[in-house]
């Protein structure tokens, strides 16, 4: 009989902790599962069954080896992309592979495989592998596979087709599913993982897709629920500084937290763009040198102040440009020729809390073309939306509620124009209701359900109604839950 190791043990033994009420949140979330709680925290997944490709990804591996060619890992300048380019560098190097990242900076490039970023860089005997990304390339792949390269692609986005001709494509939107709600980290953790198996448990790679996951605001059920669950029980000590400090500031870790705790706490201070640290990330999170890594933190956080108090200005500026006919039609569509360069998301989103609707913020590029962010709270198919304008865009796509836009074009008033024309042909969905887990006669003490932590996407925090007052839990920094009467979800 095989021994259970630490994280089946935990694991385990927090079924087994739930409270009766936290049982019945879970049943109500569940209603078709013989086993709510093993949906809610389930076993190990099998990679290989989940994740598509995985046999042509060993393959070529194999093979660019072989050849004495090298890896180029073209990545995402977020924190998704940039956990997956550290996870994959830290794999596939000390596999033996010569490695050449790639992030693309937003500020100056337009959104996806850019033939131009690639010249000079990928040769023909290169594998070109992608991280959180490269499932709309069908452009950038079709020049690297004439340029004679071999192009496996690992992405989480929503496959909009054409699809790009690469040699494979591991994104487990193919099979659907509870693997489809991976981060695009965790997609490629899942498959070197199961290439190389012996860096399953590595507390560096566990920290990485954790950081990626919360980040990038995919659900917390199911494949990203156990990854999470790995986290908690990691030994810090053999961690590097810099993911050591990360996680010194992640809130409560070891007990009840949400997504948004650690996107306050960890995410905005990072930020991206101008002035953010995700460009040195990559730097940090491998670095051993502890007095580097806390002025760089001390750096970040000074320009994540700042941030903070621009983005209440542009926020502000936002408002007042909302456009009106987008309005009637159930969308907020706002153009600011200045956003600074990595706040289009965060503003889309906050403008998306605020008016409870699909969001779209247009603004500029150094160059003057145009690009946008769009959010959504479920009303909008953002992804659908933009790749269905996909002729008048050089670059589209990303999820249900949260996807983005190149334009060419430099003319704010034909693109607004084409917007507008699209939004009153494409179908919606109702604004969703705010949950409601539980009807009780009496308020219940609220930490019965912390031990159903993190909440975030996909599993928001315990709600219920008492009398005619809708109560969520809110969970705070210093570890303490409490009751908030409100309608907010909780996301």
């Amino acid at each position: 009989m095989a021994r259970l190791g630490t994280m089946d043990c935990e694991r385990i033994m927090k079924r087994t902790r739930l409270s009766p009420l936290s049982m019945k949140v879970l049943k109500h979330r569940f209603p078709d599962a013989d086993d709510p709680v093993g949906v809610w925290l389930p076993s190990k997944p099998d990679w290989g069954i989940i994740l598509p490709d995985l046999g042509i990804l060993k393959a070529e591996l194999a093979a660019v080896k072989k050849r004495g060619g090298k890896i180029v890992l073209y990545g995402h300048d977020d924190m998704d992309g940039v956990t997956g380019i550290f996870i994959g560098l830290r794999v596939l190097r000390n596999e033996g592979f010569h490695v050449v990242p790639i992030i693309p900076r937003r500020d100056i490039e337009t959104y996806g495989i850019r033939p131009g970023r690639l010249k000079g860089v990928l040769n023909p005997e290169d594998l070109l592998l992608t991280v959180d990304y490269g499932c709309s390339a069908v452009e950038g792949v079709k020049w690297a596979r004439d340029n004679g390269s071999r192009i496996v692609i690992t992405d989480h986005h929503t496959l909009n087709p054409p699809l790009p001709e690469a040699h494979g494509m591991v994104n487990p939107q193919v099979t659907g599913e509870a693997a489809a709600d991976l981060a695009g980290c965790g997609v490629l953790y899942g498959a070197l993982v199961h290439i190389f198996p012996r860096w399953e448990k590595d507390e560096q790679l566990l920290a990485a897709v954790a950081l990626g996951t919360v980040s990038d605001r995919v659900p917390f059920t199911e494949w990203n629920r156990y990854l999470l669950h790995c986290f908690s029980c990691l030994d810090m000590s053999k961690l590097t500084e810099g993911l050591k400090l990360l996680l010194n500031n992640w809130p409560c870790r070891k007990r009840a937290w949400t997504g948004a705790m650690i996107r306050q706490s960890i995410t905005s201070t990072i930020g991206k763009g101008d002035h953010s640290g995700i460009a040195s990330m990559i730097d940090f999170m491998s670095s051993y040198d502890t007095l580097w890594c806390n002025k760089f933190w001390n750096n970040m956080k000074r320009s994540s102040d700042e941030r903070g108090k621009t983005l209440s200005d542009v926020v502000t500026a936002a408002i007042k440009k909302k456009d009106s006919e987008a309005d009637a039609l159930g969308m907020i569509l706002v153009f600011l020729d200045d956003v600074p360069c990595g706040l289009g998301g965060t503003l889309a989103s906050r403008l998306c809390k605020i008016y409870r609707r699909g969001t779209i913020v247009v603004t500029r590029r150094e160059d003057g073309k145009l690009v946008g962010d769009t959010r959504s709270i479920g009303d909008w198919n953002m992804a659908g939306f933009l790749v269905s304008m996909r002729h008048i865009f050089s670059s589209a796509g990303g999820h249900y509620r949260a996807a983005g836009f190149s334009y060419e074009g430099t003319d704010w008033e034909e693109l607004r124009n084409q917007l507008i024309t699209h939004m009153t042909e494409y179908p919606t969905r109702p604004v969703p209701e705010p949950h409601i887990d539980l009807v009780l006669d009496e308020l219940p003490d609220p930490g019965q359900f912390t031990g159903l932590a993190p909440f975030g996407p996909g599993f928001l925090p315990v709600a219920v109604k008492v009398g005619s007052m809708r109560y969520l839990l809110q969970l705070n920094k210093n570890c303490q839950a409490n009751w908030c009467i409100t309608e907010d979800s909780g996301e």
